[in-house]
């Protein structure tokens, strides 16, 4: 709007209100009493265009929207830390560090019904520690410490959440109103959970007192059982269920379900460019179609109760977007050369990828 409330067409316009008869070149006595309030109001425009842009989230920067998200029931994801299974001969105090790979971890509570597993919390957020598993070394002291290590990553960590998409969620409010328990309230209210990355609720059937909930964790993958039991304790309690003990309205029975998994396994026939090898693409290859099978997670919220088809089209345009590969054939899914169709509660995990020549 403020485009043109430039330094120079701001000085340009007082000049000339002079006139003819008064000098207005660099350097006289009606320019250098303008300059400065000319640079003035040069930064009262920029100050007035941030303001402007600010009035409504399409434009909003993000601490604006931060700010502005409560008003339609959104909060921000902020970043948070992977938590691992540390797997122990002997027990370990709570606090104590830890490090493997490039990370330190900091000990929490005993799994329950495990023998010495124990919650380790990562000191980095974000989503990078999340493949790391493996041997644990002692950064603090503990007597006759006698190993232990990283066997799994029950919640995963997540990055902040991106500008862009948080905006769309914003957006997203105006064309359905939550109220009262209705979709959008439990999908808004869900979301919004740490460790969650989607759901999908699904009205109780005739024969049925259950409105169920199928969830995502963060990382768009199957929740852990301690993650959907977190978010059954704040959506409805299971020892109190349909009292109106947590977010769900009274008379409300919700079951949160953790989202099913089907692995997905590629294999397909190439034509290669000369001088490369499988060896060569294979790791490129197995990139796009993880790749591709995210995006259908991150889409699986979208799709409402219709079936997510993973194409073996769309993974053969993956496959040969590949430096080095010509041609695919003989492309199939879990052994079919048809698309693989899974119903509303389930979503495509990465599976194993055999190519040939």
């Amino acid at each position: 709007m403020y485009e043109d409330r430039t330094y120079d067409n701001i000085m340009a316009e007082m000049m000339e209100d002079f006139g003819p008869d008064v000098r207005t070149d660099e350097g006289s006595l009606a320019f250098n009493s303008c300059a400065k309030q000319a640079a003035k109001l040069e930064d009262v425009y920029l100050d007035l265009e941030e303001v402007r842009d600010n009035l409504t989230p399409d434009t909003m920067d993000l601490d604006h929207l931060i700010s502005y998200a409560p008003q339609v029931g959104i909060a921000y994801k902020y970043a948070t830390p992977c938590v691992a299974r540390g797997v122990f001969s002997q027990e370990i105090p709570s606090g104590t560090q830890f490090s493997c790979g490039e990370y330190t971890y900091t000990s929490g509570n005993l799994i329950p019904n495990t023998t010495y597993n124990y919650l380790l919390t990562c000191d980095v957020e974000g989503t990078a520690p999340n493949t790391t598993t493996g041997e644990l070394e002692l950064e603090d002291y503990i007597d006759d410490f006698n190993g232990g290590s990283i066997t799994e990553v029950l919640i995963p960590g997540t990055d902040d959440e991106d500008e862009e998409e948080f905006r769309q969620r914003i957006i997203g409010t105006y064309g359905t109103k939550s109220f009262g328990g209705n979709k959008a309230d439990y999908q808004n209210f869900i979301d919004a959970l740490d460790n969650v990355g989607a759901c999908k609720p699904k009205r109780r059937a005739a024969d049925s007192p259950w409105i169920n909930i199928w969830l995502l964790d963060s990382a768009f993958g199957v929740p852990s059982p301690s993650i959907v039991s977190d978010v059954q304790t704040v959506v409805d309690p299971t020892e109190t269920t349909g009292e109106g003990d947590g977010m769900a309205p009274i008379c409300h029975h919700v079951q949160i379900i953790a989202a099913t998994g089907v692995t997905v396994n590629v294999s397909a026939t190439l034509t290669l460019s000369e001088s490369y090898t499988i060896s060569a693409v294979k790791d490129s290859i197995e990139r796009a179609i993880s790749e591709y099978l995210l995006s259908m997670r991150q889409e699986w919220e979208d799709n409402a109760l219709l079936p997510t088809v993973v194409r073996v089209a769309q993974i053969e345009a993956k496959i040969l977007t590949v430096t080095g590969v010509i041609d695919v054939s003989n492309t199939r899914l879990n052994g079919s050369d048809e698309n693989l169709t899974l119903t509303y509660e389930k979503i495509p995990l990465m599976g194993e990828v055999t190519l040939s020549v």
